[in-house]
């Protein structure tokens, strides 16, 4: 006979994760949609030579994380406070007016400014999310609900190829980029009425949950929570194993966004293409990386040693990435392998946050998680700067390329060193 828990988990995962999930799409898109724009020449279009587009346009991806550092920890305590709906809708307001003024600018200080601002709106989400799931889900759970919920990375990365080369097709590279901010600006837009009318805070407001079922889950997440490090949210950010989940997410982070950001360039640059084929050939990784990703979380899930799980995907991340590089000579060769790196690029999100969501409860976990998410986006500054000032000074991606398979490695390196399980 089935527990009230196991007559819920449909329900919670049906409520609650598809409008997570084409929230967390909106969101990545409006992160990523600079680096379809770079390829379509929006930096040459403002003034800046090709010699310093690598340098000048990583700069100006990066500020982004420069932002989103800034409200991490104590948006995630709001959460814990007050609930998700009206941070959420906050945030997605301002984020859509400033993806649209972005298809608007005539300089490189304005794009510098707005992707900073950008940053800072788009920053309560990511943690926010992992933390309201750790809410609503218990262990077994939770890494199957992360990768449904972190599955919206890859599948934005289908959706953006396509998006981006259907509006190159039809207005070209220009006024193409523009319009590729606007239509998505409009998109997080719709996201903020999503976030305020469709998600609810806590179990306890779930009208669509039973009496008996909310009681069971409250008691069942109370009960696990006995498990958990009992400590003040002040002493988790100097816990050990925190500081190193830190260290984690920053190196896997490196790798990610200097993957993602300057993936239809390198695309470009080793197939010889314009933006709008390039555009659609990113799609390939994003499908790899989408259907493996829900997988490896499963596979996490069940047999439950998500830290080493989270080490072997790095592992096949920095070998898929520095063989990609070496074969950099021969198209066809290098763009499968640089394909199935994605893998290990985006799949160790899932078993990589289920391991804080373990051993940590209450106002702890908001700030950890709110710690780690901060300062492990600040790889969202390195990945990208790295990769393109390597291209800028060698001319080619290759060692870039080989750049993010050493930070992969490293990623999974340290994860071993975790204690807590």
């Amino acid at each position: 006979m089935k527990s009230l828990i196991d007559v819920s988990r449909p329900k919670r995962l049906i409520r609650l994760l598809p409008i997570l999930f084409f929230l967390y799409l909106v969101n990545f898109l409006d992160r990523v949609n600079i680096s379809y724009a770079i390829d379509a020449g929006m930096f040459q279009y403002l003034g800046v030579s090709k010699a310093e587009v690598g340098i000048i346009a990583s700069f100006a991806s990066s500020l982004f994380f420069v932002g989103y550092f800034i409200p991490q920890i104590f948006s995630n305590l709001g959460i814990n406070k007050y609930g998700v709906r009206k941070i959420f809708a906050i945030a997605f307001t301002a984020w859509g007016i400033i993806t649209i003024l972005t298809g608007f600018v005539t300089s490189v200080i304005q794009i510098e400014v707005l992707r900073f601002v950008l940053g800072i709106a788009e920053g309560p989400f990511y943690a926010g999310v992992i933390f309201y799931l750790s809410l609503w889900f218990l262990k077994p759970e939770r890494a199957t609900a992360n990768s449904l919920f972190n599955a919206a990375i890859p599948i934005a990365g289908i959706f953006g190829g396509l998006i981006a080369g259907g509006i190159f097709s039809v207005y070209g590279d220009y006024p193409g980029w523009r319009y590729l901010f606007i239509y998505e600006g409009v998109l997080a837009l719709i996201g903020a009425g999503l976030a305020y009318f469709l998600l609810t805070d806590f179990p306890k407001d779930a009208k669509w949950l039973s009496k008996d079922e909310k009681i069971a889950l409250e008691e069942a997440i109370k009960e696990e929570s006995v498990s958990k490090a009992k400590i003040k949210w002040t002493t988790a950010l100097k816990d050990r194993d925190v500081i190193l989940l830190t260290i984690v997410y920053f190196l896997g982070v490196t790798s990610l966004y200097g993957y993602s950001i300057w993936l239809p360039s390198i695309i470009s640059s080793i197939a010889k293409v314009n933006a709008s084929l390039a555009s659609f050939l990113s799609i390939i990784p994003y499908v790899i990386a989408s259907i493996s990703l829900i997988f490896i979380a499963r596979y996490s899930d069940n047999h439950g040693n998500h830290k080493f799980i989270t080490f072997i995907v790095f592992l096949i991340a920095g070998i898929g990435l520095a063989l990609s590089a070496l074969t950099e000579s021969i198209f066809i060769a290098s763009f499968i392998l640089f394909s199935l790196a994605a893998i290990g690029i985006f799949s160790f999100l899932s078993p990589f946050w289920a391991v804080p969501q373990k051993f940590l409860q209450s106002d702890a976990a908001a700030a950890s998680i709110g710690l780690i998410n901060a300062v492990g986006n600040l790889g969202g500054i390195a990945g990208p700067i790295i990769v393109g000032g390597l291209q800028s000074l060698t001319s080619s991606f290759v060692a870039g390329i080989y750049s993010m398979a050493v930070f992969a490695f490293l990623a999974g390196i340290v994860m071993l060193l975790v204690k807590r399980e």
